[in-house]
């Protein structure tokens, strides 16, 4: 395959090569104020210690509070807060907070706060501070951690689906992780998950607000971290049809077939009258 020159400065990358976990720094200032804000350009440093690093820059709230009072926050989320961390730039402090919905609680061992709604969080006192310019790495040592508790149930497949990390790539652009692959296993991965086919509803042309309500139980499932993914079979419509018209399918996952089933009779199109049924998938690539 032949090699294409690519431009050091990483602004210029698309499609970005490096892509970097989302977490949410929260920090309080010398009064206690707290702070919240996304960071994408994180590692772990090192074992011992343990040591997490992440990037900001000198004119950042986030530097000014950890350079002041010595400790921070990473909270990881889950991809269904995905678009709920891209609208914190928007606004700055307490209005920030306030427009987030998220609710902030006491950590174990230090002063700035944890993000609920998050999945992980690694509380840190400072280490160090690199700068580079008007840009810093700040270092610090991992004093108390915590993790959602539907995390741990499972093998990896089931647990990472549950905590799904994203990673920003570039601009409004984001991926995410829903599943482990093993590369000593026959079958990289085995994960059982649900799939939903839902065919039309008994009048072909579906209102818009039925529309909107299917889209609406969607996005909830999402949100819920059930959702895996969801589409419409487009060779099925036929010219002139709307894309809500051709049957689609959507992936879930749930406890059991009997709870997907429940899920699936929520569904606005199914109680309009759809057929659907629900098939038990394991996937295992």
């Amino acid at each position: 395959m032949p090699k294409v020159a690519l431009d050091p400065e990483k602004h210029t990358w698309h499609p970005s090569v490096l892509p970097g976990p989302i977490v949410v720094v929260s920090t309080v200032d010398e009064g206690g104020e707290p702070n919240l804000a996304p960071k994408s350009w994180i590692m772990m440093a090192a074992f011992a210690g343990p040591v997490i690093a992440f990037g900001c820059n000198v004119e950042h709230t986030t530097y000014r509070n950890i350079a002041a009072t010595g400790e921070f926050v990473i909270n990881i989320p889950a991809e269904p807060l995905a678009e709920r961390i891209y609208a914190l730039i928007r606004s700055y402090g307490r209005e920030r907070i306030q427009q987030s919905g998220f609710t902030l609680v006491p950590a174990q061992k230090v002063k700035p706060p944890i993000v609920q709604e998050c999945r992980t969080h690694l509380e840190c006192e400072l280490e160090s501070i690199k700068q580079y310019g008007n840009e810093v790495v700040i270092f610090g040592k991992i004093v108390a951690a915590s993790i959602d508790a539907e995390c741990l149930v499972g093998e990896p497949p089931e647990q990472y689906f549950s905590l799904r990390p994203i990673f920003f790539l570039e601009e409004n652009t984001y991926g995410s992780i829903d599943t482990a692959k093993r590369v000593d296993r026959e079958w990289p991965t085995a994960h059982k998950l649900f799939v939903v086919h839902v065919g039309r509803p008994p009048d072909r042309h579906v209102a818009p607000d039925l529309i909107q309500s299917h889209g609406a139980f969607l996005h909830a499932l999402r949100v819920q971290g059930r959702l895996l993914m969801a589409g419409l079979f487009s060779d099925e419509s036929s010219e002139g049809d709307t894309p809500f018209e051709s049957t689609g399918m959507y992936v879930i996952g749930a406890a059991s077939k009997e709870e997907a089933e429940e899920l699936a009779r929520q569904d606005p199109f199914v109680k309009a009258g759809a057929s659907y049924t629900v098939r038990t998938w394991v996937r295992t690539f």
